[in-house]
């Protein structure tokens, strides 16, 4: 009887447990389901290590390096674009990242492109022995003429950008065999992304860049390091006390190679700089005990300095300052210029002008530029139309003996094979062709773009660029434009003779990626029915703060409707009434001129202008489009990307407040039925969720 007892309390236990287990188990598939992708992606608890060390295991799956032939590579940004060493016919393509999604993810990479200049043909590389994914970091060559590529650094960061890893690892490229070798020397650069690095004799240089301390918090660098090749061994160049004449910290500047040693240009930096606000500046003189308020400003370097390598030590390497460019472009970062032939070339760039803390607005750049090492000044690189030579005939005269001969040599092997043909004798010998007519057809079948049209217009205005230079042909791959919390990242190649300067040939172009605006819809009515003790707590807290978000937004919708009004009343009361004959909204007569109702969209309740122009903006660069039809042809065709653009932008603002009173009114109606929220949801936090690819990463 007790041996019974005891076997049904066992299985009453066993019950409870494997209930209790059931439960727990559908509880946490319920939050699981109810989870958006990537919400965890950051959490405090997360491990950027085992991240990594998942890519370690999918790397080890490669059992030998293998090569495909395949299409451009994805799009991506803040990749390296490396010419061969010794071989003048292939660029290698290295790393980058992508920020792109509804939430955005970071996705980063390590594959290994190789594009072959003359066949116009890419190949992917993959082999057990690779980098880690990563972008921001450092190519260079040895300088020697060997076949070989090294790499230092860059970073990594989690799906959400909210915790990031800076690499300290150094790397060679064999680029005869692609096999990767991870170079283990004592004394390595810590670990960033941002910084440069380039080649003098047996010695690679690297210098500065930054480390993201946290999500919000940057430390720019300066230190130098030099790597012999040949010892394989780092050299620390102290920093002297006298700072003077030594580059402060800085990232993404232009480093080229020197006689001497290396020259650097340009950068860009952070600064904690003392600031008062306009509201403490009104008072100063009532309140002298107003402190004043730190702010973290941006730094464009336009400084020059020379880095005269002693070949003997090289701890007795020195910095040198040089004069200010001579006829230096407009200021400017997202630049890093790529070596030719004694010279710097570089292309875009943007500048931010930072109105507040929230506020930012940028100017992009679209212009090509190169700088000449020795003599310390600038050039503007401008395209010119080819000019093609054309014989005249005149009856035959201006024809040389030897071009008669040739078309009569060609006319002569044409009838001849004519004749064969028809009296059925075959030949074993081929009908030769000149060699001319033969070079062409080969090099027209081996790469597509031989005989494409070069465009005098160059590439839309972006920053960070990736720039290589081949022989005399200057490749661009990529690239970034930022308007407001929407990046676009250019999927698209081309490449520019620098010897001719006759135009742009695109290698390839395809749709850009948008990105940076955060679907913040989140609509989760279905609550957890297991009744536990927190969740009262928790709605009380989410109801709190949508009232507060509530109030806030009728605020700030009040105040915009007394500016409104404000302008509004200014507007009737200026000298230039609307009876005026010179207004523009009335004839002679003062009899108004009724415009057609346009077929644009129109803004939804409480959207803003950022949002609407979102939804909008393809619509609105479309009637643009369609307006350039109807203007002159050199108009058009001079007419750029941004340009349009602009034009689509401001478009859109006149048409958000043309009829913003009647959407006011559509708002208090709204209100009086309890409807508070915009129709198309946006990150209302003003910011791209970039983390560490921000500003700092220019």
């Amino acid at each position: 009887m007790a041996k019974d007892k005891k076997a049904k309390a066992a299985e009453k236990k066993a019950r409870t447990a494997a209930k209790s287990s059931k439960k727990a188990a559908k509880k946490e598939k319920k939050v699981t389901n109810k989870r958006r992708p990537g919400d965890d992606s950051d959490s405090d608890d997360q491990d950027i290590d085992a991240i990594l060390e998942e890519y370690k295991l999918k790397q080890a799956q490669h059992m030998a390096i293998a090569e495909t032939i395949c299409p451009p590579p994805p799009v991506r940004a803040n990749s390296i674009l490396m010419p061969h060493p010794t071989n003048s016919k292939e660029l290698f393509l290295f790393g980058g990242e992508i920020y792109t999604g509804t939430p955005p993810i970071a996705k980063f990479f390590n594959d290994l492109y190789v594009y072959h200049t003359e066949r116009n043909e890419w190949r992917s590389y993959t082999s057990p022995n690779s980098p880690m994914p990563r972008s921001g970091a450092a190519m260079t060559s040895n300088g020697q003429g060997k076949p070989e590529l090294w790499l230092f650094g860059g970073e990594f960061s989690s799906p959400k950008q909210g915790i990031f890893y800076h690499y300290a690892d150094f790397w060679k490229l064999d680029c005869s065999s692609r096999e990767w070798t991870k170079i283990e020397a004592k004394g390595a650069p810590s670990g960033r992304s941002g910084h440069r690095m380039t080649h003098y004799k047996n010695y690679i240089l690297l210098f500065g860049g930054f480390q993201a301390t946290s999500p919000i918090t940057t430390k720019y660098l300066n230190d130098l390091y030099i790597f012999d090749t040949n010892t394989h061994t780092w050299t620390t160049i102290p920093i002297p006390a006298s700072y003077l004449a030594y580059p402060p910290p800085r990232s993404s500047f232009s480093f080229l190679p020197h006689e001497h040693g290396a020259v650097l240009f340009g950068g860009y930096s952070r600064v904690k700089a003392a600031s008062s606000s306009s509201a403490q500046q009104a008072l100063s003189h009532k309140k002298k005990s107003l402190g004043q308020k730190i702010k973290d400003l941006p730094l464009y370097h336009t400084d020059s300095y020379l880095l005269r390598i002693n070949p003997a030590d090289p701890k007795l390497s020195k910095w040198e300052k040089r004069k200010k460019p001579g006829n230096m472009p407009t200021t400017r970062v997202g630049i890093t210029m790529a070596h030719h032939r004694g010279r710097g070339v570089m292309f875009g760039g943007v500048y931010d002008v930072e109105d507040s803390e929230e506020a930012l607005e940028s100017k992009f750049f679209e212009d090509m530029w190169v700088y000449a090492v020795a003599q310390n000044r600038f050039w503007e690189i401008k395209m010119r139309k080819s000019k093609k030579v054309v014989k005249k005939d005149d009856g035959g005269a201006a024809i040389s003996r030897r071009d008669r001969a040739k078309q009569d040599e060609l006319e002569l092997l044409k009838n001849l094979a004519l004749l064969e043909t028809k009296a059925g004798v075959t030949t074993t010998a081929e009908i030769p062709l000149p060699i001319e007519v033969e070079k062409e057809e080969e090099e027209e079948l081996k790469n597509p773009l031989a005989k494409a049209e070069p465009s005098l217009i160059l590439p839309a205005a972006r920053f960070n660029v990736a720039l290589a230079v081949q022989g005399d042909w200057l490749y661009m791959y990529g690239g970034t434009f930022e308007k407001g919390d929407v990046e676009i990242t250019f999927d698209e190649m081309y490449k520019v003779n620098l010897e001719k300067l006759d135009g742009v040939i695109t290698i390839f172009k395809r749709d850009s990626v948008i990105g940076g605006e955060e679907d913040m819809d989140l609509d989760d009515d279905d609550e957890d029915d297991d009744g536990e003790e927190d969740s009262e707590m928790d709605d009380e807290e989410t109801e709190d703060e949508d009232e507060k978000a509530k109030a806030d937004e009728i605020k700030r919708k009040q105040e915009e409707g007394r500016k409104a009004k404000a302008l509004k009343k200014e507007a009737v009361e200026t000298p230039l009434s609307p009876i005026s004959p010179t207004s523009p909204t009335f004839t002679d007569n003062a009899t108004e001129i009724v415009e057609p109702e346009s077929n644009l969209p129109l803004p939804l309740p409480f959207e803003t202008l950022r949002e609407y122009f979102v939804r909008t903006s393809e619509l609105f660069q479309s009637e643009v489009v369609e307006e350039l039809r109807f203007k002159p042809v050199s108009v058009a065709e001079a007419t750029t990307v941004k340009e349009i653009r602009t034009a689509a932008f401001e478009m859109a603002e006149k048409r958000w407040w043309d009829v913003r009173e009647e959407v006011r009114e559509e708002e208090r109606k709204l209100e009086e039925l309890g409807v508070t929220e915009s129709v198309v949801m946006t990150d209302k936090d003003g910011g791209s969720g970039g983390g560490s690819g921000g500003p700092r990463r220019r």
